[in-house]
């Protein structure tokens, strides 16, 4: 995974910490870039040392009812060419005939590849494994200690990969790996923590943005894996929020949040979440992603929570 693949424990940290200083709340002002100059792809997690103890279980032994599910916030291992880099999952998307799980174009493609095959590029995205860690959490104080407990439980192939477009990443950042039909009695379309989405939309500037990823340094435990943040606005490509994120986080879904008895409660699917910027993070928004996908002839919509 090039560049991504050979991400040093120290890199990582050092990602990590400068996403800590990411605004948590508030809204940035508008600057003429739109505030993407400098946009950087969240690096996947090279978890190659840290998968060892996994158990790899067949879909179909695997009870819904005990499990986390397959869906927002799922915890993605791809393995190519002798490592595996982790990231996580963003919504579940349906064609009518089969179903996807989302996630980071740029976690499926090497650095300099634009997309893959089945998006007009020239890498083959079919030639990886990519694995579900169901019930999985990171060991340790940063995340990078191990993976404990969890079982893998192996998808089906990417038929979709984009990073950039003419050179532009935010907006542009976009996959899909196919989910077997043994393994959709796992699907939960819901977003951990915060439930939902009911619909989508975009996010305006000021609203509460919610995301549950697997960053290192924050996606270590049920509490820490969901944040939230202030929306920077979005155009019909790219969304921007002020909210914390690292390593691992990569292909997140986003939704917007309400207020509620309880906490935040998701409302609408907003898209995900793939880039680190000056001011906060970005992403590509659901219609992009729609329309991304139909670049492989796949007509998709998401499934809500």
């Amino acid at each position: 995974m090039a560049d991504r693949d050979d991400l040093t424990r120290r890199s990582v940290l050092k990602a990590s910490a400068a996403a800590a200083g990411l605004g948590l709340a508030g809204t940035a002002s508008a600057s003429e870039d739109g505030g993407l100059a400098g946009a950087e792809p969240i690096p996947c997690v090279d978890v190659t040392d840290a998968r060892s103890d996994l158990e790899v279980v067949d879909a179909a032994s695997v009870a819904p009812e005990t499990s986390s599910g397959i869906g927002p916030g799922s915890f993605l291992l791809i393995s190519r060419g002798g490592t595996t880099a982790g990231c996580t999952a963003n919504f579940v998307w349906d064609d009518g005939d089969d179903v996807y799980l989302g996630a980071a174009g740029h976690c499926f493609l090497p650095g300099e590849t634009a997309a893959s095959k089945s998006a007009g590029g020239s890498f083959d995205a079919t030639n990886q494994t990519v694995e579900v860690c169901i019930d999985c959490a990171f060991g340790g104080a940063t995340g990078l200690n191990g993976i404990t407990g969890g079982r893998l439980v192996e998808l089906g192939e990417v038929v979709y990969a984009r990073q950039s477009e003419n050179g532009v990443g935010p907006g542009n950042d976009f996959g899909l790996v196919r989910i077997p039909e043994e393994a959709r009695g796992l699907i939960d379309t819901s977003m951990p923590k915060f439930g939902g989405p009911a619909g989508t939309g975009t996010l305006e500037a000021g609203e509460t943005a919610c995301h549950y990823g697997n960053a290192v340094a924050f996606g270590e435990t049920f509490l820490t894996k969901g944040r939230s943040g202030a929306g920077l606005g979005s155009t019909d490509d790219v969304w921007r929020a002020a909210t914390a994120s690292a390593p691992g986080d990569s292909g997140a879904a986003v939704q917007t949040c309400n207020p509620s008895v309880t906490g935040l409660q998701g409302a609408q699917a907003v898209g995900a979440l793939t880039h680190l910027t000056t001011n906060g993070v970005a992403g590509t928004t659901m219609s992009r992603a729609e329309e991304m996908a139909a670049e492989a002839d796949l007509d998709i919509t998401p499934r809500l929570g």
